[in-house]
């Protein structure tokens, strides 16, 4: 089992000041329960408001024995067996908390409370496959208990059901599209079916071209130039007329700078596969650094026919625009930079063609912004890579092309 699961119940299930606790509706509810029974249930209730007041203290042990005493008159108070489970529960005393959820359900099979800790500890005590039913259950309870949604998948990740750990995941985004635990979970799975299929394809054919594809890609995620167009030239001598490669090979040597390979290469890619819009862009990028703007502003604009949105374009045509005298056709395309990704360069950019244009107001607010992003941007730089995928700075929206499976 992954270290990670292991850390998973205290780090996302069980936060001890967010810990479920109905104590104070619980009691409502025994107050309901017990009106009018007389002094026993008056005992009862004292019971209950000291085991209330022990939680708040912290005092779980005296807590727990005061949620028994009111148990051992009234054993079929669901709402306070639930409470003595919860106590059980953040003692770490697992299988008594298990008995009291499950005798609590009993009585009142479909109160939520009972029912997600139930599966939740389950889940503490590695017991997955047992957890995920009254998980479920708690989910039809309350399609919004984000804590089931967790548990839930990481049970299916836990009992080899990945493909059911990503529809709860992905139900969850939808519910939670901003929350961190849902995003970190859905990026786990999508990493582990990511894996598993690499592994399979490496044992179906080790070395086949997809395989060597693959292995230069994780070099040149890792800035291992060399490995990577080794493993890329093997590829394309298994299989010279498959998309991606020639752009692959193509995309080190323009990180490269060693623009006449690169040339070569996304221009090959082209002829296999005329759609990679990326390809076409970095041939704009290269005659644009070279200074050749006809066949800059030929590739520039038929990549963007292909990919209306593709900023790093718009960027490169507003570089284009902007030297060849076109100041206000380069801030149109500049702002739609900003509008997609507003990023830094754009800003500086638009500042220099608003001065070109006379525009001092303009020109000022377009710096300001630039300072503002520039900072952040070298903030964020400092921080260790998310991911494995080797983005140039101008290529750190779109690297890799959309593949044509034949």
């Amino acid at each position: 089992m992954r270290a990670v699961s292991a850390a998973l119940p205290a780090l996302i299930l069980f936060r001890r000041g967010k810990v479920f606790c109905g104590a104070i509706l619980l009691f409502l509810s025994y107050q309901s329960h017990a009106k009018g029974q007389g002094a026993s249930d008056d005992v009862a209730r004292r019971h209950f408001e000291a085991a209330r007041q022990a939680e708040k203290s912290g005092d779980l042990d005296k807590a727990a024995a005061e949620y028994e005493a009111v148990l051992a008159t009234n054993p079929d108070v669901a709402e306070v067996r639930t409470n003595l489970g919860l106590i059980y529960y953040r003692q770490g005393k697992n299988d008594a908390a298990v008995k009291a959820f499950e005798q609590a359900l009993q009585t009142k099979p479909e109160l939520l409370g009972a029912t997600l800790f139930l599966g939740m500890a389950y889940v503490r005590v590695s017991q997955y496959k047992l957890a995920i039913e009254p998980l479920k259950k708690a989910i039809s309870l309350n399609p919004w208990e984000l804590k089931a949604y967790l548990n839930l998948a990481l049970c299916y990740t836990e009992s080899g059901q990945q493909e059911q750990a990503l529809e709860i995941l992905r139900k969850a985004d939808q519910l939670f599209p901003q929350n961190i635990e849902v995003l970190y979970e859905l990026g786990r799975v999508y990493s582990d079916l990511m894996t598993k299929t690499y592994e399979k394809m490496d044992q179906v054919d080790p070395d086949s071209y997809r395989v060597h594809q693959l292995i230069g890609g994780y070099y040149e995620a890792r800035r291992d130039t060399r490995a990577a167009l080794e493993e890329y030239i093997k590829a394309m001598e298994k299989k010279p007329e498959a998309p991606d490669l020639h752009y692959a090979l193509g995309n080190i040597y323009w990180k490269e700078h060693e623009f006449e390979k690169a040339k070569s290469e996304f221009e090959i890619e082209l002829q296999l596969a005329p759609e990679n819009y990326l390809a076409t862009w970095k041939l704009g990028n290269i005659y644009l650094s070279e200074r050749k703007y006809d066949l800059a502003f030929r590739f520039l604009n038929k990549a963007l026919q292909q990919k209306p949105n593709l900023a790093q374009a718009h960027r490169d045509l507003g570089r284009a625009l902007f030297q060849t005298g076109d100041y206000e056709g380069a801030i149109g395309h500049l702002k739609t930079v900003v509008q997609l990704a507003d990023e830094s360069t754009a800003h500086y950019l638009m500042a220099k063609a608003y001065r070109k244009l006379g525009k001092t107001k303009e020109q000022s607010a377009e710096l300001e912004l630039f300072d503002v992003l520039r900072e952040a941007e070298q903030k964020r730089s400092k921080r260790p890579a998310i991911t494995g995928n080797d983005a140039d700075a101008s290529d750190d929206k779109l690297d890799q092309p959309p593949t044509e499976h034949q």
